[in-house]
């Protein structure tokens, strides 16, 4: 049955707009009059500050959970004051379980799945969409989903902590898929001097050294400063992997005046991988069995590599107002080199591993560099006898890439004997001495917003917010325009509405939207329409056991228009055709508890349903599960003086079949059934500076498929894995 909404989209979008509109026009005297009385320096509302500063600092903390953030709406909020699903992984539960990358942060996080496509290029999922919004400090920055620049590389010892902001999230992202945002905020220099080391040794075989210094650099302590490193260095699971990283990174923050500062930072991360893979394994025998593949099988030659370098460089300028209000202005831009050589051979060999042969091999140097400029100033106003909060916002990017290809001259063809005793595989080709082909892309994004929360009862706050979006982009094949592309003053709006039912619990709902453009063509060569997302959300939050746990209940339904879908490849014109289809809906609801229960006690607990349909009723995102479970947690025990620490990890998650990829081989689907797999960890206090930790992940060694119908090709889940780890303070 064909799915027809009751108000149109469109229709949707002017109620919603003219909500938000009403509820800022109601507030603007107010506003202006506070301006003019007001003073001091900081405003306090339900017990968080308003605030200049991008996000909170969990770092010091020992805690599991945060106290607010602004990656929902702009506004400083607490989560149970913001109407929509949130998660936060915080510095205390990455040292605790010993996470250091994305995805490991995402293998930790409510609702997020994680699909490795191969060895080093990974995506990251929330109620079945992929997720493409991406913020750092607050501030968004576009991800490349398909070739991935060095952007899932950026080692979590850069980071305070994450937040994650499930549904649509187009009023701080501007465009995307309405998944899923995840929000990065960087380590800040400290007030007071510390100082952090650590090593650590792991199987597969690897080791790792970090080092953490902060603290003034004056003697009134009005300029701070703060210095980290890392060298990372592991085998993969896959025969003869090996990642190598080399990470700097530099912070200073500088008082200008009481009211006034300036922060300034770099990171640089070099990232090595040999002998990576171009998609996964083949899925079955030419008989038509499907493959066992044994313990570390790969299809990455031994010259096969992926290379990236990237540069991440930022200023912000923080101010309070003398009426209390607050503003930011933040620079950054992030550069990125890659240089890669894949190889490619795929198909489905006979029982004695011969039939396949080497299908492709590419050689790409590329570059992107993305820079963004963004502007908000938020403050909080008296109307009607009570206290409100406000945000308003600008923002504009520029992306740019280039990508040079080399054609291999040699080898395309070459027979391989044996693909189960690869035996690092065919010989190297022989490369053009220059790229034979010079590709490039740029993209702009211009984007304004507004948001206020508006109490209007003691308990009631209404939430209303918009953005208007501009958004143009080309590419270009050895210079030869290929796309242009351009979108004018594209409105998202948000509302939403807390409810206090007691102090500890409130109730919620909001509508919050997005779009995407869509760089695909329909029959007659036309580009289609942006895609419209719509989030609808009813939920209850509280902070029990006096705030230290953080307790969330939601349901949630979101609908898409002029979603692209692939009909076939003309071989005539070289293009992809796509038509627009409309009603998509995906249904679910959440659950999800983190924080302390005591002293001792730390607990994240997540539990996700969703599912798919299109306007026909046919199932959607079959590849992502429609039921994940995540469980984690730490105790301290009384006995041994306080010094012993024992936690661990569950993650479960439902059955998938293999992604929706047109490919030549077009093989039946594989099915990966429900599985679980198991972390442990154990922390050992030396004295109050030092401390031994061990952490083993996936325990039993389970066997399962992280990603199945790429290319046609399945890729294995990481197996059992152990890290030492000898943290000291100094």
């Amino acid at each position: 049955m064909t799915y027809r909404p009751l108000i149109s989209f469109a229709a949707r979008a002017r109620l919603t707009t003219a909500l938000s509109a009403g509820i800022l026009a109601l507030a603007v005297p107010a506003m202006a009059q506070q301006a003019q009385d007001g003073s001091g320096t900081a405003v306090t509302l339900d017990e968080v500050t308003i605030t200049a500063a991008p996000g909170t600092q969990t770092e010091g903390t020992d805690s599991w959970t945060t106290e607010w953030m602004r990656s929902a709406t702009g506004l400083v909020l607490s989560q149970k004051e913001t109407p929509q699903s949130t998660s936060v992984i915080t510095d205390a539960q990455m040292k605790d379980r010993n996470i250091t990358t994305i995805a490991e942060t995402m293998d930790a996080a409510t609702g997020i799945t994680v699909q490795a496509f191969e060895s080093d290029r990974i995506n990251y999922y929330s109620r079945g969409f992929p997720i493409d919004a991406y913020q750092y400090d607050s501030a968004p920055v576009p991800r490349d989903v398909v070739y991935q620049f060095g952007d899932n590389n950026p080692d979590m010892a850069l980071y305070d902590h994450v937040e994650i902001v499930r549904g649509a999230t187009g009023l701080m992202s501007g465009a995307g898929e309405p998944g899923a945002s995840i929000n990065f905020i960087r380590k800040r220099p400290t007030e007071v001097f510390q100082s952090e080391a650590a090593f650590s040794l792991a199987d597969p075989k690897g080791a790792r050294v970090e080092a953490d210094v902060s603290g003034p650099l004056n003697a009134s302590g009005s300029v701070r400063g703060r210095l980290v490193g890392v060298v990372d260095k592991r085998d993969g699971f896959l025969d003869n992997y090996t990642k190598d990283k080399y990470v700097l990174f530099g912070a200073v923050e500088v008082d200008i005046d009481e009211n006034t500062v300036l922060s300034t930072g770099i990171s640089y991360q070099k990232t090595n991988a040999d002998a990576v893979t171009w998609a996964g394994l083949p899925s079955f025998y030419a008989d038509g069995g499907l493959i066992d593949w044994p313990d570390g099988s790969t299809m990455g030659t031994d010259w096969t590599y992926v290379d990236t370098a990237r540069t991440d460089a930022f200023a912000s300028l923080e101010h309070v107002f003398r009426n209390g209000w607050t503003g930011r202005l933040v620079l950054s831009h992030i550069r990125t080199d890659s240089d890669m050589q894949l190889s490619w051979a795929n198909g489905a060999p006979d029982r004695d591993g011969s039939g396949l042969s080497l299908l492709s091999a590419a050689k790409y140097d590329g570059r992107s560099d993305v820079s963004t400029l963004n502007a908000m100033v938020n403050g909080d106003f008296q109307a009607m006898g009570r206290d409100h909060q406000f945000v308003l916002g600008a923002m504009m990017s520029y992306a740019s890439a280039t990508n040079d290809s080399y054609s291999a001259l040699t080898g395309i063809g070459t027979p391989i004997e044996n693909v189960f005793d690869w035996n690092g595989g065919p010989a190297e080709p022989v490369w053009s001495d220059g790229p034979t082909s010079v590709g490039k892309t740029t993209a702009r994004q211009y984007g304004v917003y507004g948001t206020l929360q508006f109490h209007a009862t003691d308990a009631l706050a209404l939430i209303g917010g918009a953005r208007a979006s501009w958004w143009s982009g080309s590419d270009a094949t050895d210079g030869v325009t290929t796309l242009d592309y351009s979108y004018d003053a594209e409105i998202t709006p948000y509302v939403g509405a807390t409810y206090d039912l007691t102090p500890v619990w409130t109730a919620y709902g909001s509508i919050t939207s997005i779009f995407k453009p869509q760089l695909a063509q329909d029959v007659d060569g036309n580009y289609l329409d942006p895609a419209y997302g719509w989030n609808y959300e009813l939920g209850v939050k509280g902070d029990p056991l006096d705030g230290r746990l953080y307790v969330s209940a939601a349901i949630f339904q979101t609908d898409q228009k002029d979603v692209a879908e692939y009909l076939y490849y003309d071989l005539e014109e070289d293009r992809s055709v796509y038509r627009s289809i409309d009603g998509t809906k995906t249904r679910g609801f959440e659950v999800e508890a983190a924080g302390a229960i005591n002293d001792r006690w730390n607990v994240s607990a997540g539990y996700t349903y969703r599912t798919s349909k299109d306007q026909d009723g046919n199932k959607l995102y079959a590849d992502q599960p429609q039921h994940t479970l995540k469980l984690a947690t730490d105790y301290r025990l009384a006995a041994l003086q306080d010094k012993l620490t024992l936690g661990g990890a569950m993650r479960w998650q439902s059955g998938t079949d293999s992604m929706d990829f047109t490919s030549e081989l077009e093989q039946p689907n594989v099915h990966q059934g429900s599985y679980a797999v198991f972390d442990l960890n154990a922390k050992y206090d030396l004295n109050d500076k030092t401390a031994l930790s061990l952490s083993v992940n996936n325990i039993f060694d389970k066997k399962y498929y992280a990603t199945t119908g790429f290319y046609d090709t399945v890729v294995y889940g990481d197996g059992r894995s152990a890290e030492l780890t000898l943290r000291a303070k100094f």
